[in-house]
């Protein structure tokens, strides 16, 4: 594979650590060409005419004629370059103070659940990132995850032990709002990264909407750090939301990245870490001294001087040689890929190779969105939803398709009207009765967009019927305040869909509540600090959960203080 950053470090930063040896070029020139002269002139040869010398000598003619010298000189050559020091890289810290700051934005969004990638795309690429972790071996390394809004889980610190528990409770059910919004990424990498002159970014995900495209491409091109992308999925597997391998292949393109595809062994990590580091080489100051990297010339030169103990120069014998160590040391990892059969409601099959063929075929001739045209058309929902490209018609496939999940997300991914008015329906069809109310109540208090007179009566109406609903359900609990269920049998808010009102809504608020005591009043009372530590989950994932809402709500009160 062509790494483009290994070659610009090359060119940029190779020079000589002790260059004076390159001196010796000359007294080794003035031997050779005395040595030459030597065989050349004044031998029994130049007394003969040159058809005669021709037909008389044998095998010392054309590239043979003092073949023993010339391997001398080339042996030599190398010796003094080896003396002399090349080198294009500093050699890594044992402490590890100079690896790269590596920012990790990991895709939350409920699309990362499918189990195209055995278990998931989002536990194959937990362990992908705790691989990272332990080849990386120190430097800086945070984590952020997005989905429909972004949140830290875990800010720049070299102790990657710590990654493990909060990289574990990363699930999409944490985040407060769904949706696929790579973009919103941006502000925290400002902010995480502000004071390192030239970091690397991962962006480990499945796809990437038309919109978020843009910004993220943009601000890479004007920043000093590097994108990498690490794509969640198996293109290989039929699925009914597959991996959008284009989008991130554009991405990186536009904005001077890379991507790579996870595999199933580690030549996947391996090419990011050399990527971070060679990145941070070539745009960071380090304090360690530069690596020799003259002693790989060791080899041929050890070679070269092995046909001075036989008589005569087998060099056949080295071309053979050469020719045939390559094809010795073929990696076998493009071997079978064995993938594990996991339960689930969702069918994934064997792409073959005919599939292949006439994907390739419609290719030619129909735009993505035309095929998914052609497949809605046939009321194939299913897959011209994973033909289309524009996030409306795609929800809207999903919705007739019956996956109201997947078309609740790609609803939330288009910014308009009809989108949001959709993935109300969508959240009504998935019996989340509180989400679908405050959304259509949300798009009905919007001046961003001018609604007809139809269009609001229609939000109007399915306001109602989403409140008539809740209501329905806050009399039927109730009337059923009085049974023998206690706190223990009800269901945690947020793992099952919200029909209603209750009282765990007011008991997560309160929750939510942002005490702010110092250190010094906690640890001054025992009361206190029994309170403080009762409130400490033994579960990241609720701590997250919590963290990422009390997020959103300052966000959205400083939004409103600054229109204001």
């Amino acid at each position: 594979m062509f790494d483009s950053l290994l070659w610009q470090q090359v060119f940029t930063q190779f020079h000589f650590i002790r260059p004076l040896w390159l001196l010796a070029l000359i007294p080794l020139m003035a031997v050779v060409y005395l040595r030459w002269k030597h065989e050349t002139v004044g031998s029994w040869q130049s007394l003969l005419p040159n058809h005669l010398r021709k037909s008389l000598t044998i095998g010392d003619m054309g590239w043979r004629k003092q073949l023993p010298l010339k391997l001398l000189f080339i042996s030599m050559l190398l010796a003094i370059i080896v003396c002399a020091g090349p080198t294009w890289q500093r050699a890594p810290s044992p402490f590890g103070e100079d690896k790269a700051s590596l920012l990790i934005a990991l895709d939350n969004s409920a699309s990362m659940l499918n189990e195209d990638l055995p278990p998931s795309r989002l536990e194959r690429s937990k362990q992908k990132v705790q691989d990272l972790l332990t080849l990386r071996g120190g430097g800086q390394t945070g984590l952020v995850v997005f989905s429909g809004t972004a949140h830290l889980a875990m800010p720049l610190t070299k102790d990657s032990s710590v990654f493990a528990p909060f990289l574990a409770a990363i699930e999409p059910s944490i985040m407060p709002v769904e949706g696929k919004k790579a973009d919103s990424i941006i502000a925290l990498i400002e902010e995480q990264l502000a004071t390192d002159k030239a970091g690397t970014v991962l962006l480990i995900s499945d796809g990437i909407t038309p919109n978020s495209l843009e910004p993220l491409a943009q601000y890479f091109n004007q920043s000093r750090h590097q994108l990498l992308v690490l794509a969640a999925g198996n293109p290989q597997v039929q699925s009914s939301n597959p991996m959008d391998l284009n989008s991130l292949k554009q991405l990186a393109s536009d904005s001077g990245g890379s991507v790579e595809v996870i595999s199933i062994d580690d030549a996947d990590i391996r090419a990011l870490n050399q990527k971070i580091e060679r990145h941070m080489q070539l745009n960071n100051e380090s304090a360690m001294p530069w690596q020799d990297m003259g002693y790989y010339l060791l080899v041929p030169i050890s070679l070269l001087l092995l046909f001075w103990f036989r008589k005569g120069w087998l060099v056949q014998w080295t071309l053979l040689f050469c020719i045939l160590t390559p094809t010795l040391m073929i990696n076998d990892a493009n071997a079978s890929l064995e993938m594990h059969k996991a339960e689930s409601t969702e069918t994934n099959a064997e792409i073959t190779r005919w599939d292949r063929v006439s994907q390739m075929w419609a290719d030619l001739w129909l735009t993505p969105d035309q095929q998914g045209q052609w497949h809605f058309n046939r009321q194939d929902y299913l897959e011209a939803a994973i033909h289309f490209q524009d996030p409306l018609r795609k929800g809207i496939a999903y919705y007739y398709a019956g996956e109201f999940q997947l078309a609740h997300a790609q609803f939330l991914n288009a910014d308009s009207a009809q989108a949001l008015f959709y993935a109300g329906n969508a959240l009504a069809r998935q019996r989340e009765y509180l989400k679908a109310r405050d959304l259509f109540a949300y798009l009905l208090e919007q001046d961003k967009w001018t609604l007809s007179a139809k269009f609001s009566e229609d939000v109007e109406h399915n306001l109602q019927a989403m409140q008539a609903i809740v209501d329905e359900v806050n009399r039927l609990s109730e009337s059923q305040a009085g049974t023998t269920d206690g706190p223990e049998d009800s269901m945690e808010l947020g793992d099952k869909p919200q029909t209603g009102d209750g009282a765990e809504d007011q008991a997560v608020a309160a929750m939510m509540l942002k005490e702010t005591l110092n250190a010094n009043e906690i640890l001054g009372s025992d009361e206190l600090a029994d309170k403080w530590l009762r409130k400490v989950e033994s579960d990241p994932k609720f701590f997250l959960r919590a963290k990422f809402q009390i997020e959103l709500i300052n966000r959205q009160s400083e939004e409103v203080s600054n229109a204001k």
